[in-house]
């Protein structure tokens, strides 16, 4: 196993933009199996047949979109990863337009409810993708040249996020009393225990079930609605 992580030491994701559609689908299908398997039987556990077998795909047409299963490994965190920040971004445009159309001061805590089962709700991650999540960060910790890849990911990743959470926080009139790498940190730890809680004792195709609640109240210490406001 270790030689064959050092063969892979410097494999990337290949550029899905210049995918044909079909080939696309594919990719997509390997990768919700690979999530489905993985969550069952951890990262080492799974082997490429039963990712095939899941997604109802050969072999061949594994080999012609990853290199290997660490490959398929990295393809899962930037499409999930991209999906999110894609409907976060969504969320937040509709919410700016209809903050700035409308004339009524809403009142702060019921605002920021409403608007985090909104994210939550445009589309709910499943137990297998929750518990996925959980094992790749695991999975990367362990092996060196796929932590470095990850950390590269993330990073990139952190840098759109942090710039969609300042775009949410000026339409509100607010700040963070930290520096916004910080509070997204405590906020996503947040968020991963709140979902791996909501994700426990239930079918891999569940969907998860997000209470805003803690969220709410930790976001209520970390911002500040009247940064301006010097009383």
């Amino acid at each position: 196993m270790l030689s064959r992580r050092q063969d892979h030491r410097h494999e990337m994701t290949m550029n899905t933009d210049e995918l044909s559609p079909r080939r696309r689908q594919t990719r997509a299908t390997l990768v919700q199996a690979g999530t489905s398997v993985f969550a069952v039987r951890g990262i080492d556990g799974a082997s490429i047949e039963e990712i095939c077998e899941a997604g109802g795909l050969t072999r061949g047409a594994f080999y012609s979109n990853f290199s290997s299963r660490d490959d398929l490994v990295l393809a899962i965190i930037e499409m999930r990863t991209s999906e999110n920040l894609d409907r976060l971004d969504a969320t937040i445009q509709r919410w700016t337009e209809q903050l700035t159309t409308t004339f009524e001061v809403p009142e702060i805590k019921a605002l920021m409810t409403t608007f985090i089962d909104d994210v939550f709700n445009e589309k709910k991650q499943t137990v297998a993708e929750t518990i996925t999540e959980q094992e790749i960060e695991l999975y990367c910790l362990r092996v060196p040249h796929l932590h470095a890849r990850y950390v590269e990911l993330n990073n990139s990743q952190f840098e759109r996020l942090a710039a969609l959470v300042t775009t949410a926080l000026d339409v509100a009139g607010a700040t963070t009393k930290q520096p916004i790498g910080d509070f997204l940190t405590v906020i996503i730890s947040v968020f991963n225990r709140i979902a791996l809680s909501a994700a426990a004792g239930k079918a891999m195709d569940e969907p998860v079930d997000i209470d805003p609640s803690l969220i709410v109240e930790v976001l209520m210490h970390l911002i500040d609605f009247c940064p301006d406001d010097e009383d």
